[in-house]
């Protein structure tokens, strides 16, 4: 009797889930996790990979993806799999005017799902790593609605974002589009209503965007423009406020709620209290609310624009207590990839690369900025040296926010952020004794976030579907074994039966 030989045993880590930590091997066969168990030295294999002194972590999964500016899927999934990240979900939908300004031909299309469609082709053949798709909703589909998001899920896109700030945004060759990416309260219900009768889950960047425009504008007129400025024109209850209308609308209409990058204290008390009505709703924070402030914004400028704004340490803190005790329950980066080119001429007027020079700190004028920041690829060891290292979340809770979490959420779970025997063989092998000063992202970004940031605690292998593409710092893996992950609305932490996302 033979023994079928497998592809790859990873043997002698710490192998970490949700609940536990547990010295395990996993032994890999076409893509997938065929084994897990204490010692399985005896099983055949065609590589041994020597796991010891390290934790065998599930892939992170980047729940909050913009592969559209500057990174496209190639250098974008790069950065992903040098920061532990196997699996990205991308916002893509009908912003049409993105598209043709950065050069996205398979999204300059008329129907959302078509722009798409046009989407996994590209990144199945150029990314390193896998992904699923958020649908992005803008006034284009408005007389769509019950068209778009019933096709967007049986593609396998299940959850839909729409804006609830950046009015007013007027295109100038495209002025009836008024604003175009700023969604009324009455779309909003709309789209609620057909996520919620399709199996879908809305998702909302949540900023009072009458507000916002309000006191921009007041700020503009009083010529008060320099960085100071951009925090007090984006205060932490406009945040909260938006929240708490989209929770009411996604209670009425019956629709699950992910409001993404949250920021403030003062939106906490807002998810827990609709959390105990009964709402399935999940919270979302960025690395960079968990570890920066706006003293990076008064302290060197435009770089640190980012929308929610960098606020103060008591947000900081508030975060860290959101996701340990559940109230957030994912971390996602919102990485956009911009040049320094691009945010200093507003992204949409400027070319990608280019000569921008330093602006003149008098003379700088904050709202002309673009706002997104460059945080993908030390997201995880960001997280790690300021949580796991500290004390403020478990190893184990680590876990459930890059890995567990969004796969349950999204609809993706065991499939993804998971090792259990069936799973896909997303792999990071993590050295908690490495050290690194961050540095230069692996895209075509000139601005990291962390950049000069003492990290400890790295990946150093990163597997995907038993594929190792970033061994030891350097890129051993190829484009074009890209798979999107189509998802299934009844395995979602929302699905009468689906699993719990703590």
């Amino acid at each position: 009797m033979t023994t079928e030989r497998a592809d790859v045993l990873v043997k002698g880590g710490l192998l970490v889930s949700g609940e536990k930590i547990t010295r395990s091997d996993v032994l890999i066969s076409d893509g997938k996790v065929k084994e897990v168990g204490p010692d399985l030295s005896d099983r055949q294999a065609n590589r041994t990979i020597d796991a010891a002194g390290k934790y065998v972590l599930p892939g992170g999964i980047d729940s909050h993806a913009h592969p559209v500016f500057g990174d496209k899927m190639d250098t974008y999934s790069l950065c992903a799999a040098y920061g532990g990240v196997t699996t990205v979900a991308a916002f893509i939908g009908s912003e049409t005017h993105r598209h043709e300004h950065f050069g996205n031909t398979w999204g300059v299309r008329k129907y959302n799902p078509d722009i798409v469609k046009g989407f996994i082709d590209f990144a199945e053949q150029t990314s390193y790593t896998d992904f699923i798709c958020h649908g992005l909703i803008t006034m284009r589909d408005k007389d769509d609605l019950d068209k778009v998001i019933p096709e967007l899920v049986k593609l396998g896109v299940t959850s839909f974002k729409l804006f609830m700030t950046w009015n007013p945004f007027v295109l100038p060759t495209e002025s009836s589009y008024s604003n175009l990416m700023a969604l009324p309260d009455d779309m909003v219900m709309l789209v609620m209503h057909h996520a919620a009768h399709n199996g879908g889950m809305v998702m909302v960047h949540a900023e009072n965007g009458t507000c916002k425009a309000y006191l921009e504008e007041q700020f503009k007129r009083e010529g008060k423009t320099s960085p100071e400025y951009h925090l007090k024109a984006a205060p932490s209850i406009i945040e909260a406020e938006a929240v708490n209308r989209a929770a009411t609308m996604a209670l009425v209409a019956g629709s699950p709620l992910y409001p993404v990058h949250l920021s403030s204290h003062d939106v906490l008390p807002v998810l827990d209290h609709y959390k105990d009505k009964g709402l399935a709703l999940y919270g979302e924070t960025c690395p960079h609310y968990l570890t920066l402030t706006n003293d990076m914004m008064l302290e060197q400028g435009y770089k640190y624009k980012v929308a929610p704004p960098l606020r103060e340490s008591e947000d900081v803190d508030a975060m860290w207590s959101g996701i340990a005790s559940g109230s957030l329950n994912t971390i996602g980066s919102d990485f956009t990839g911009y040049t320094r080119n691009l945010k200093l001429t507003g992204s949409l007027s400027g070319a990608v690369q280019g000569d921008a020079k330093e602006p003149d700190p008098d003379k700088l004028d904050i709202f002309q900025v673009a706002a997104g920041l460059s945080t993908l690829e030390f997201m995880m060891p960001v997280v790690w040296t300021h949580g796991v290292n500290t004390g403020k979340i478990t190893l184990p809770r680590f876990v459930q926010l890059f890995c567990e979490n969004p796969s349950k959420i999204f609809g993706i779970w065991p499939k993804k952020g998971s090792l259990q025997p069936g799973s896909d063989a997303d792999i990071v092998l993590w050295d908690p004794s490495r050290m690194q000063v961050a540095g230069k992202e692996h895209g075509i970004s000139d601005l990291n976030t962390f950049e000069g940031m003492e990290l400890l605690g790295m990946p150093v292998m990163t597997m995907v579907r038993g594929e190792v593409v970033i061994d030891d710092g350097k890129l051993v893996g190829k484009q074009g074994r890209a798979k999107f992950a189509r998802r299934d609305p009844n395995a979602t932490s929302y699905a009468p039966h689906g699993p719990s996302a703590e």
